[in-house]
């Protein structure tokens, strides 16, 4: 501890001497982080790793529209279409079936543009949300005029976000809510719509249509073959047997949740993508925050040299002036990460003010573990990186060099 403190008062003495450097550095760091801390987690929602999506790897997407070998649309599946084709489809846990609208909802006597999710009961099992308030459609409340919101939609209209229990009105129907779910970010299954209703109360408008959006959960330790097999098997027999289609080019779009969110954000070249804009964001920092410590560091010879002189060897000169850059960096780090959620609320505000679809949330909550594995090591090589070059152009000259000012 005593020697800690031998290296860190020092440390603090020349942070408070030199201001601006120390600003910058901090500044820089901080601006880095809170979009690096963005970019992980959103591309983490992206991956499966979230509420809605904790069973992405076993969720099956089917096809909205029939097509035939040509890839000409045949027919737009609705409810009765899926529910005959999986009969034929085995192995299977559960199917959950919906349909998006874009409405007028009337809500503390004020109209509002937003769209709807028309749910079956299934949905809650197959998208496993966090209920905060209240719970899921029970079978009789499906029968009835009732509806699920989320939690920044609740926290928007109602005074401490306390929901169950009022209405709310669209296409002539009133509306109880009975139900408050988490907020999970816009880029997760279900994250951009705030509203959900029973499957009953859909008039179809204002689409005209009844085409649904499936899902087909199966069981743990399923392989994705098995899955596979299970569901095309269903769909070609369902095709030919129906509208004589021996080999519909929509079986291309079967694929997991986990597979379709990849395809959605840029399929293999989205880790290639991030990890480019992660080596930017860390490279530009790295060389600004270099560039300046070899300043700061050139006029600071004459201090390390007489540090030499007294006794330090140059281990110990090149770790004093790399624990002062590594402070500088978890400071900005650190404030990068409590920057994170200011920054995303001014986000969310801005595109829920250009969106009708719901109120959206880029990041609910941090993902901690995820901070530790990949944020603390990213702050370690920006510091080692930028701190470790310049400490060790200031040590390597010899002590007279550094005492006179350093080489010249």
């Amino acid at each position: 501890m005593g020697r800690l403190r031998i290296y860190l008062k020092p440390i603090w003495y020349n942070i408070m001497h030199h201001k601006a450097y120390a600003g910058f550095c901090v500044f820089g760091t901080m601006l880095t982080f809170v979009f690096i801390t963005i970019l992980l987690q959103v591309t983490n929602v992206i991956m499966g790793n979230s509420a809605t999506n904790v069973a992405a790897e076993r969720i099956v997407s089917l096809p909205i529209v029939l097509k035939n070998e040509s890839g000409l649309p045949v027919k737009g599946l609705n409810r009765s279409d899926i529910r005959t084709l999986m009969n034929n489809a085995k192995g299977y846990e559960c199917y959950t079936c919906y349909q998006f609208q874009s409405t007028r909802v009337k809500v503390n006597g004020r109209n509002y543009d937003y769209g709807v999710l028309f749910i079956d009961k299934v949905y809650w099992d197959v998208f496993q949300f966090e209920f905060i308030q209240g719970h899921p459609f029970t079978d009789g409340e499906m029968q009835v005029p009732c509806m699920v919101v989320s939690e920044r939609w609740a926290k928007k209209f109602f005074r401490d976000g306390k929901a169950i229990g009022r209405e709310i009105q669209f296409q002539g129907e009133t509306y109880k809510v009975t139900g408050v779910v988490a907020d999970v970010s816009a880029f997760a299954e279900g994250g951009a719509v705030s509203l959900w209703v029973p499957e009953k109360f859909n008039k179809y408008i204002p689409t005209g249509n009844d085409y649904v959006s499936s899902y087909v959960l199966y069981p743990e330790n399923t392989s994705v073959d098995a899955m596979m097999k299970s569901i095309t098997g269903a769909f070609q027999l369902y095709g030919k047997a129906y509208y004589n289609i021996e080999q519909s080019t929509s079986m291309k779009e079967i694929c997991t949740v986990e597979e379709a969110m990849l395809r959605k954000y840029g399929g293999d070249l989205l880790l290639t993508g991030v990890g480019a804009i992660l080596v930017i964001l860390l490279l530009i920092p790295i060389l600004n925050i270099i560039l300046l410590s070899m300043a700061n560091t050139s006029l600071r010879n004459c201090e390390i040299g007489l540090q030499r002189a007294l006794g330090a060897t140059q281990k110990e000169a090149f770790l004093f002036v790399l624990m002062e850059n590594l402070l500088l960096v978890v400071l900005g780090t650190l404030g990068g990460i409590l920057l994170t959620f200011p920054i995303c609320r001014w986000i969310d505000k801005w595109v829920s003010l250009n969106s009708a679809i719901g109120e959206v949330t880029l990041l609910p909550e941090l993902d901690w573990t995820l901070l530790l594995v990949s944020v603390l090591p990213l702050m370690l090589l920006l510091s080692l990186l930028s701190g470790g070059i310049p400490a060790w152009l200031a040590i390597k000259h010899s002590i007279m060099e550094m005492l006179k000012g350093g080489a010249k």
